[in-house]
C-alpha cells in the first residue's frame, strides 16, 4: 500500500509532536530529580553553580534541561557534588543527553585512535569536535568541502567560528545561511557564554562576531527571539551532498567531551 504524500506529512507531524512532548516530559523529570537531589544534600542552585564554575542562570538552564549536551565534565562534576549513587549518576546522564554515561575515568581522544577510523568509514562528511567546538579529527570529505572553502587555517581550526565567520561558507556552500545556520549556532554560542562564564573561548568568539555587522546583527537579535529550536535539514550547495543535510550529533559513550557532526544527506535516496 501506497502512502499518500497527506498522510507522509501526518505521520511526521506526530513524531515531531510526540518527540517535543518527550523532550518536555525529561525536562519536567530532570527538574524534579536534582531538586530532590539537592535537597537532600543540603545544598542550593547558587551553591552548585558557584562549585561548577558556572553562571548561576547557567546552573538554572542545566536544571531546566535547556542546556543541549552538557560536557560529561559538567555532569560527572555535578554527580559528585550531590553525591549520586550510580543509578543516579546513569539517570542524570539519561535525563541530560540521552546516553549511558562513560567510565568515570573518560578515555581520551589519544587513547581512542579508532575514533579517527570510524570518521573515514562514513562516507558523508562527519568531524570529531571537543566541548570548545574545536576541530579534532575529520574525514576526507568534511576536509574536501570545508577546509577548501575556508583556506584560513585558524578559521577552520574551530568549526563554530568557521561556519559565522568564513565567508566562503556562508555566502556559498550554505543555504539560507541567517536563519538555518548562523542563528541556531549563536544561540548555542550564547548558551556557552552561560555556562562557562570565566571561559575564554566563547568570549574570544564573541569580540569576533562583533567585527562583523552581519553576525553581530543577528547576534543582537537573540535577545528578542524566542527558545531556537535545532533546524532538522539545512539547505547545503553541494553537488554530491546537497541540496539539504540534517546535522547529526552523536555523543560517543567512551569519549568523554567530545562528540561527532555528520553531516547527511536530507532530501536524497542514496
Amino acid at each position: 500500500m501506497t502512502t499518500s504524500p497527506v498522510e507522509s506529512t501526518h505521520r511526521a507531524e506526530r513524531v515531531t509532536i510526540m518527540a517535543v512532548q518527550s523532550a518536555i516530559k525529561a525536562r519536567g523529570e530532570l527538574q524534579v530529580f536534582l531538586h530532590r537531589c539537592r535537597e537532600r544534600a543540603g545544598v542550593s542552585q547558587e551553591d552548585v553553580a558557584k562549585q561548577l564554575h558556572l553562571s548561576p542562570r547557567g546552573y538554572w538552564n542545566l536544571e531546566q534541561g535547556r542546556i543541549r549536551n552538557p560536557s560529561a565534565a559538567v555532569l560527572d562534576e555535578l554527580a559528585r557534588l550531590l553525591e549520586l549513587s550510580p543509578d543516579e549518576r546513569w539517570r542524570l546522564y539519561m535525563l541530560t543527553v540521552r546516553h549511558d554515561p562513560p567510565p568515570l575515568h573518560g578515555a581520551t581522544l589519544d587513547e581512542q585512535s579508532t575514533w579517527a577510523d570510524l570518521l573515514s568509514m562514513q562516507a558523508c562528511p562527519a568531524v570529531i569536535i571537543d566541548q570548545t567546538w574545536r576541530v579534532v579529527s575529520a574525514n576526507d570529505a568534511y576536509q574536501d568541502i570545508f577546509h577548501a572553502a575556508a583556506p584560513d587555517r585558524h578559521s577552520r581550526a574551530n568549526l563554530l567560528r568557521q561556519v559565522l565567520l568564513a565567508p566562503q561558507l556562508r555566502d556559498t556552500l550554505l543555504g539560507d545561511w541567517d536563519e538555518a545556520w548562523a542563528t541556531p549556532l549563536l544561540s548555542d554560542l550564547r548558551t556557552a557564554c552561560e555556562v562557562y562564564p570565566e571561559a575564554e573561548w566563547p568570549k574570544a568568539l564573541v569580540r569576533n562576531v562583533a567585527l562583523d555587522p552581519r553576525v553581530h546583527r543577528l547576534w543582537t537579535q537573540l535577545s528578542t527571539r524566542p527558545l531556537i529550536r535545532p533546524v532538522p535539514a539545512r539547505p547545503f550547495r553541494h553537488p554530491v551532498w546537497g541540496p539539504r543535510v540534517t546535522v547529526v550529533e552523536t555523543v560517543p559513550r567512551y569519549l568523554a567531551g567530545y562528540k561527532i557532526l555528520s553531516f547527511v544527506p536530507a532530501d536524497r535516496r542514496r
